[in-house]
């Protein structure tokens, strides 16, 4: 069965068009992507009815499929319900899918006992399940994944993708919304990218070539050294190049010599050792087992101590309903800074508009203003996930942009993107596993120097490169 949509537009209250017109067909995978705010989100809450009641939508879309919808994952407090009850089954199936993407056996335990990474999963596993029953049913059935990748460690993200592919290799077709694209292409049988005043651009996901984003590392520096499109996922192929193996990381940006530290002592950080936190620095925190509640926990009290705050400060809640101008105003006469500024710094990540709400623009436009506020708050922020719903070429940004910045105070980055971190981070704090006794120490060192002891290394660690950038790669071939 092939899904097809023709001539779809959406118009949105308070944001005008906010896609469209689009016409393109739902076979096996089919991966939407674009720049953040481009309108891919939008089409998955057209075909699972999720829109607002003032939303006006023009076009039209195969009838007769029973359309399985798995919207935004949002890390709200998890109900209190068994993970056989989370997933709608405790079949034979659900038990099977559940082992195999988070590697756990037991239907049986609360999801709230889970860490948020693996309760992040439930939403899509949920949608897999009721879509290969419904295709059971001999029912024509479509899956809407709307980036169900976001909060999910590597481990889990490539799993879940690998899952993806067999619900769609069992008949049922899949829109599959992403911004993570080096998993989700490699799975993809169609990947339609979402361009700005025109239409999308429909290729083949096995010859898939960016318009508008930048490739991810292994596919760039696969292309530049000459590979055929075929191995630009290869790993192993791209290890077995000589400039490859050869290739030395660069010394990345680092804050001035005479830049203050705050030195955390044990007793207030948690860790077994002293940590200093250095102003003008970004320092990454990871967790090794995926818990990001953990590595939260001490980044907030390594903030705590060193803004000199008796206690952790509580996570912001930005009022969703509130212009973004007048948001962003208030925001500055309280803490300091030009309004202006912030929404040009907001405006390098993704397109955003001062009149419109917060709940007016997408994820990824949202963490854009969430990351620019931080910069003008005169305080060590905390950033939580902070390239979650943003495309990969606003990810690419943020990372400049932490590296770079010019900043009398640091910034506590928390996050499972490898990439991320060894661009944006001038040290990196990797937790050890809960539980895991004297023999899981905490690492702390420079990224050249600890991106092997990363849950999942970045792409070049993987293919057995010591170089962390393709530039580096590419410096050592000239």
């Amino acid at each position: 069965m092939t899904f097809e949509i023709e001539g779809l537009a959406v118009w949105l209250p308070g944001r005008g068009v906010a896609v469209g017109p689009v016409s393109f067909s739902v076979d096996g995978v089919t991966v939407l992507t674009g720049r953040s705010g481009a309108g891919a989100s939008v089409v998955a809450d057209v075909l699972g009815d999720a829109l607002p009641r003032a939303a006006l939508v023009r076009g039209t879309w195969s009838q007769h499929v029973t359309i399985h919808h798995v919207g935004g994952v949002r890390l709200d407090p998890t109900l209190d319900v068994t993970v056989a009850q989370a997933l709608g089954s405790n079949g034979a199936l659900a038990a099977r899918l559940w082992r195999e993407v988070t590697g756990q056996e037991d239907l049986r335990v609360r999801a709230r006992t889970l860490d948020p990474a693996t309760a992040a999963v439930l939403p899509a596993l949920h949608g897999v399940i009721r879509s290969r029953a419904t295709r059971a049913e001999g029912t024509p059935t479509l899956l809407v994944l709307d980036q169900p990748l976001t909060h999910l460690t590597p481990s889990l993200r490539r799993a879940l993708a690998e899952t993806v592919r067999a619900c769609a290799d069992s008949g049922v077709d899949v829109c599959w919304i992403e911004h993570d694209l080096a998993v989700a292409v490699p799975h993809a049988d169609t990947v339609v990218e979402f361009l700005e005043g025109q239409g999308p651009a429909v290729q083949a996901g096995a010859t898939w070539t960016p318009r508008t984003l930048p490739l991810p590392p292994e596919a760039a520096l696969a292309r530049a050294l000459g590979a055929p499109r075929a191995a630009w996922w290869d790993l192993a192929g791209l290890g077995a190049h000589p400039e490859v193996r050869s290739a030395v990381p660069t010394r990345g940006a680092a804050p001035a010599r005479d830049a203050t530290a705050t030195s955390v002592s044990p007793g207030r950080s948690g860790l077994p050792w002293p940590v200093e936190v250095v102003a003008g620095e970004t320092l990454g925190i990871v967790p090794a087992d995926g818990d990001r509640s953990t590595a939260l926990a001490v980044a907030a009290r390594l903030a705590a101590t060193t803004d000199g705050e008796a206690r952790p400060r509580p996570r912001l809640s930005w009022p969703d309903h509130v212009a973004l101008g007048r948001l962003v105003t208030a925001w500055c006469r309280a803490h300091g800074g030009d309004p202006a500024a912030v929404l040009a710094e907001a405006g390098r990540l993704a397109v955003v508009d001062p009149a419109r709400t917060l709940r007016q623009h997408s994820t990824g436009e949202c963490r854009a203003v969430a990351w620019a506020l931080g910069t003008a708050s005169g305080r060590t922020e905390v950033l939580d996930q902070p390239e979650a719903g943003l495309d990969a070429h606003g990810r690419r940004v943020l990372a400049s942009a932490l590296a770079e910045r010019d900043a009398s105070t640091a910034v506590l980055l928390v996050s499972h993107d490898a990439e991320l971190l060894v661009r944006a981070c001038h040290r990196l704090l990797v937790l050890p596993p809960a539980g895991s006794g004297p023999d899981g120490a905490a690492v702390l060192g420079p990224p050249a120097l600890v991106a092997d002891r990363l849950p999942q290394p970045p792409a070049l660690r993987r293919a057995g490169s010591r170089a962390l950038r393709v530039a580096d790669v590419l410096r050592e071939s000239r």
